[in-house]
């Protein structure tokens, strides 16, 4: 048996080593980290064979920190019996149990005294904790431990994985406030390859998430998963940790530990790796009614997504707005949407998730400055510019070889590609990094122009002089000659009230909001009198929606379709769909 537990407090190494002494008096058979001989030699990799070596886990819970907590997810991959054990003398520290997630589902014994200790160490347990996936999901081979924000380099770990064409799931705690160690037990080991990032400790949420990450990246360690653990500077992981951690702090020192994980998942394919759990799933474990996100079985879920009649409403161009509470469907209906029609090849489907944290930057960044009345226009011309911006960008990436054996769409495509690099606007990346490199370029451009001066008005040649780089008439009349030679154009927008809190949105906020949707009808009109059918669809939360409504005075102006899964016979259906 081997005992785990943090080094400080100094009352929980005391009182455990008293009770180890006392099993040890009768048989010796536990012996904890203090016991192992570390001298010249790595002690991770010491911890490590001992929790091989030895026939149960045992671990303080008590001070939840980064070392312990990887043991456990070490000791769970390995297979062995776990028993979690917890101080109740101690007041909660930092980061409690229950915001962390994880142990709360695994179930642990408390004790108060060595006497007690004792006699839980005396009967240890015999169940194995293990997941109930045993296939490697090669369509989505990567996990991904998501940071609560999006920062700049969060936004560019994410990005650099889309770029080396590797779909992931993940786990994101604006969605999911925590982490069921089950979950978290079957996403990794249906993984090829799992990112975790650990945060500095001046970052708000740090600890929740470096202890995540801890428990995340020991499953991958004990199921030998290609593993990739980035870390912004020196901080925080600890000293005996520090070589399996890729530091960085510029994003091309990112691009290059991503391109080394995504080398070492390449290898995993090759190798056919299969994944087996230790005994027979039962017939529970067998039943999966799919992810509790979309996002993250994306590739699996048209097999089993039932048609519902809001879905078959904005496939027919019948709803402008699907609305939601969280975990409703919208996602799906966008996924299901977007993969359907962006198959057909002469359909142009733009998919944007602008990351609700990024619009409330740039709302800030403009509130700073401009007037009431100026922003209000400011927003609209920002939405009309870079959604005509993200329509350009994904023809010239879909019909980048089409238009070299197309006589029909050469000519206007080589026009389009010049007028789009006119704007200067970002090739790489995703959407999130296009857009940030934009709203910079506007803030720049404001203070060039105006200084820092505060609560100024400007007039709309003003305004399309700060927004856009060259003329807009010119890049809307290219683009037009050009879908004139498509079918339909798709304009869904997700995510955009993501991570947004259910109470305190400003006007501001809803703002951002309706000046979308405004946006994009424009947009529409524009196009639909030169006889191109397109397609708006904005996913919004049931809140939001209604704080929308509230401030437009005609509420039924906007098609709309509200989700909700209230009538029995439909889950029937998409569980008969799914088993049957």
């Amino acid at each position: 048996m081997f005992f785990a537990y943090p080094g400080h407090p100094d009352k929980i190494g005391t009182t455990i080593e008293a009770a180890v002494n006392k099993v040890n008096l009768i048989k010796e058979r536990v012996t904890t980290w203090r016991a192992l001989n570390i001298a010249g030699s790595f002690i991770i990799n010491n911890i490590q064979d001992a929790i091989d070596k030895e026939d149960i886990f045992v671990a303080d819970i008590s001070r939840l920190n980064f070392n312990v907590t990887y043991e456990i997810g070490y000791a769970i991959a390995k297979e062995k019996p776990i028993l979690l054990v917890r101080n109740a003398s101690l007041v909660d520290s930092e980061v409690s149990i229950r915001e962390v997630g994880i142990f709360d589902t695994i179930g642990y014994e408390e004790y108060t005294n060595s006497d007690e200790l004792f006699d839980i160490l005396s009967s240890p347990p015999k169940n194995i904790l293990i997941g109930d996936t045993i296939a490697i999901n090669k369509k989505a081979p990567v996990y991904i431990l998501e940071q609560k924000f999006k920062t700049d380099f969060a936004i560019r770990i994410t990005t650099r994985i889309k770029k080396a064409r590797y779909i992931y799931r993940s786990f994101d705690p604006n969605e999911s406030p925590r982490l069921s160690a089950y979950d978290a037990i079957n996403q990794v080991q249906q993984s090829l390859g799992v990112l975790v990032s650990l945060l500095p400790q001046d970052e708000q949420g740090s600890l929740i998430n470096n202890i995540r990450a801890a428990f995340i990246a020991g499953l991958a360690h004990g199921k030998d998963i290609a593993t990739c653990i980035l870390q912004y500077g020196p901080d925080p992981v600890p000293i005996d940790y520090r070589d399996f951690v890729s530091i960085y702090f510029t994003a091309a020192e990112i691009d290059n530990h991503i391109a080394d994980f995504a080398g070492k998942i390449a290898e995993a394919f090759q190798e056919d790796v299969e994944i087996k759990n230790p005994k027979a799933p039962t017939f529970l474990q067998q039943i999966d009614i799919g992810a509790s996100a979309a996002e993250n079985e994306m590739r699996f879920l048209q097999s089993y997504y039932l048609k519902t009649d809001a879905y078959l409403k904005t496939l027919r161009g019948d709803v402008q707005l699907v609305v939601g509470r969280k975990g409703s469907g919208k996602t799906a209906i966008f996924l299901q949407i977007r993969d359907r029609e962006r198959s057909k090849g002469n359909n142009v489907v733009l998919d944007l998730k602008p990351e609700g944290y990024k619009l409330i930057k740039f709302k800030e960044l403009v509130l700073s400055y401009l007037q009431a009345g100026t922003f209000h226009h400011t927003i609209s011309a920002f939405w009309e510019y870079i959604i005509l911006l993200e329509i350009c960008h994904k023809i010239l990436e879909n019909d980048k070889a089409r238009h070299l054996n197309n006589n029909a769409i050469f000519d206007l495509y080589k026009n389009l590609e010049e007028v789009y690099k006119a704007e200067g606007y970002l090739t790489e990346g995703d959407f999130s990094e296009r857009m940030s490199r934009l709203i910079n370029n506007v803030t720049e451009s404001y203070t060039k122009k105006y200084g820092d001066s505060a609560d100024t008005r400007l007039s709309a040649p003003q305004i399309t002089d700060l927004i856009y780089k060259s003329d807009i008439r010119l890049l809307r009349s290219s683009l037009i000659n050009y879908l004139k030679k498509k079918e339909k154009v798709w304009l869904l927008l997700d995510n955009i009230d993501k991570g947004w809190p259910s109470s305190g949105l400003q006007t501001e906020d809803i703002v951002i909001i309706r000046t979308l949707i405004d946006a994009l009808r424009n947009i529409q009109r524009q196009f639909g009198r030169e006889e191109i059918d397109m397609y708006p669809v904005v996913f919004l939360r049931n809140d939001v929606y209604e704080l929308l409504m509230d401030g437009t005075a005609d509420r039924q102006k906007e098609a709309k379709e509200v989700l909700d899964w209230t009538d029995p016979d439909m889950l029937r259906g998409c569980l008969g769909i799914k088993f049957y």
